[in-house]
């Protein structure tokens, strides 16, 4: 017997499991899109917080780099590279605005991103938050440091997101200088309503930095009061994906992080710029060329007149603190060591009116009797004091009984330097650290590290050796050379003529190299020809090697090797400014 209605049940059962099933997949493809749209938002917000994070560290980077080029100096001083803006602290200058100067000397401060200053638009996170910046206390631009070059470490330390690794600190050269944070979205406790005074309107909120910097409750690391108020002090910031996967129980930080390693601004940079060289260290007007013009200056300005031709006694290999330009004070019966920023003991014995207490400075940036042109190095050598060495020969020092002679070295002992004799002193710049030397590797963020009392850790070679030697005698005086790794030698001479008494000498009376290079660029003429010439106007490799020996060495025919190798003389000697080059050079 067929039972009515059980096929009609059947069928309206499976319309049911059938409309089930579409809901049920609706659903899930709704969640499915919910959960990509998330993600989607997600990983857009996270895009444009890396691109701006980055995009202030490449320009924080630039302003650093340029530094000496962006920001005009102050009277007679100079700038040098590496410094980087202060932080808008409150707005007093305008929003976005680097403050003019930040807290003391050598202690890191935060603020916001003075992103006018660095001639950016405001840079905002995934959340729409304008970046913060925290700044290593021997980085800012004002108050500056004493002692800014390639071996200057930063003073921030900045943790993984567990805080049990770094992130930048884990060697004192690999702290970082700078760092910028995204703050991330408002978390609970935090009150970002605009300030009432210098209300920033273009980013909104305030400038109290614990309304957006962030705790991390597993390492007690609080980013907005991690900066030391120490000078020289170290500051550890720590950095999250987001609050959301932080890695604690309820441990809710999201502040993400960008640092910017001291080698991100002067090895991958700084060291790059074809000026620095030349500004530290080129023949006729590099900052070692002055130091060793104010030695002359010295040796011209004793009391007894032109004809007391003595010279400053050096300063101690060790010193207390080599950030300090004062501690660079001579020393007496030191011949060799580093450079003299005071001549006290000199002035004592050779009485130069150059040096008048209280200061004695040798080093002098004004007044009646100040070093001429120093203003043009001052700031390079604040900042690269350590890496300047000096021997003064006996026959020179402020104790000699010969220096009043027509020829001292006849005498008593005067400084060779690759064979060539008759040195009164010489000036030594040491380049970059090299294979095996370590100037700032230790923990020591001060300017007193041991390292830096070790000369083998700047010289090489004989240069390292006998810059200890200080008890010079005219049987075996003591040799320096220019052919040592990179180290860059400067001599003091004194001519025959008495009108011109001492000079600066950049070859170092090695007269035989700009003799031999003359000769050498001279005969690659030919008649009119001038066989330097290669295609339309372009110089023979070999010529421009020739010529720039000439030019580093100072040679008395710089001149005639620069214009010989001019695209005018390439043309041929048919006027008389080419043949003088080609006389010069002969003559060299």
């Amino acid at each position: 017997m067929t039972l009515r209605g059980t096929a009609p049940t059947r069928r309206q059962s499976g319309v049911y499991i059938i409309a089930i099933a579409i809901m049920l997949g609706i659903a899930v493809t709704l969640l499915t899109f919910g959960a990509l749209s998330d993600l989607a938002r997600i990983n857009t917000s996270d895009q444009r917080t890396t691109e701006s994070l980055e995009q202030a560290k490449q320009s924080l980077i630039g302003y650093a780099v340029a530094y000496r080029d962006r920001v005009p100096p102050t009277g007679a001083r100079t700038n040098a590279f590496g410094f980087l803006p202060c932080p808008d602290m409150n707005g007093s200058g305008g929003e976005g605005v680097s403050a003019t100067a930040c807290g003391a000397q050598d202690v890191t401060v935060i603020g916001r991103l003075p992103w006018r200053t660095l001639d950016l638009a405001p840079l905002r996170d995934g959340s729409g938050e304008c970046l913060w910046y925290a700044l290593s206390g021997n980085f800012k631009n004002n108050p500056k440091t004493a002692l800014m070059n390639w071996d200057t470490n930063g003073l921030i330390e900045v943790m993984t997101p567990d805080g049990t690794a770094f992130v930048a600190g884990a060697s004192p050269t690999n702290r970082a200088v700078a760092v910028v944070f995204s703050p991330g979205a408002v978390l609970p406790g935090q009150d970002r309503s605009l300030a009432a005074i210098n209300p920033p309107n273009s980013c909104g909120g305030n400038y109290t930095a614990a309304n957006y910097l962030d705790t991390d409750v597993a390492s007690a690391i609080n980013n907005a009061t991690a900066p030391s108020a120490t000078a020289n002090g170290l500051s550890r910031f720590i950095t999250a994906i987001e609050s959301a996967r932080t890695p604690a129980t309820n441990d809710s930080f999201n502040d993400r992080l960008a640092a910017i390693l001291p080698n991100e601004i002067f090895a991958r940079r700084i060291l790059l710029r074809s000026d620095l060289d030349p500004l530290l260290a080129d023949p006729a007007t590099g900052m070692l060329r002055r130091l060793a013009d104010c030695i002359v200056w010295y040796g011209k300005k004793n009391a007894a007149g032109v004809a007391d031709k003595r010279l400053p006694w050096a300063v101690p290999i060790m010193l207390g603190n080599y950030g300090v330009s004062t501690a660079y004070d001579d020393g007496a019966n030191v011949f060799s060591g580093r450079f003299p920023y005071l001549a006290q003991s000199s002035d004592a014995t050779t009485n130069n009116i150059s040096v008048v207490p209280p200061d004695y400075e040798l080093l002098r940036l004004s007044g009646a009797e100040a070093c001429p042109n120093w203003g043009l190095s001052d700031e390079f050598w604040d900042n690269w004091k350590d890496h300047i060495f000096y021997a003064v020969a006996k026959a020179f020092a402020p104790n000699s009984a010969v220096a009043t002679n027509a020829d001292p070295c006849a005498s008593d002992e005067c400084i060779s330097v690759d064979g060539g004799v008759g040195n009164a002193a010489v000036v030594i710049f040491a380049n970059p650290k090299g294979a095996g030397q370590s100037r700032n590797n230790d923990t020591n963020p001060l300017y007193t590290s041991a390292e830096k009392s070790n000369q083998a850790n700047y010289l090489e070679g004989i240069n390292a050796t006998t810059i200890l030697n200080n008890s010079p005698n005219a049987a075996t005086p003591r040799q320096f050379t220019k052919l040592a790794g990179t180290d860059i030698v400067m001599c003091v001479r004194l001519d025959p003529n008495p009108a011109i008494g001492l000079f600066v000498d950049p070859t170092c009376a090695t007269t035989s190299v700009c003799t031999a290079d003359g000769l050498a660029l001279g005969n690659y003429r030919s008649g009119n020809t001038n066989n330097c010439k290669v295609g339309k106007d372009s110089l023979l490799p070999a010529c421009k090697t020739l010529e720039d020996r000439i030019h580093n060495n100072n040679c008395p025919c710089h001149k005639g090797g620069h214009d010989f190798a001019n695209k005018d003389c390439l043309k041929g000697f048919t006027t008389n400014k080419c043949l003088n080059a080609h006389s010069s050079l002969l003559a060299c």
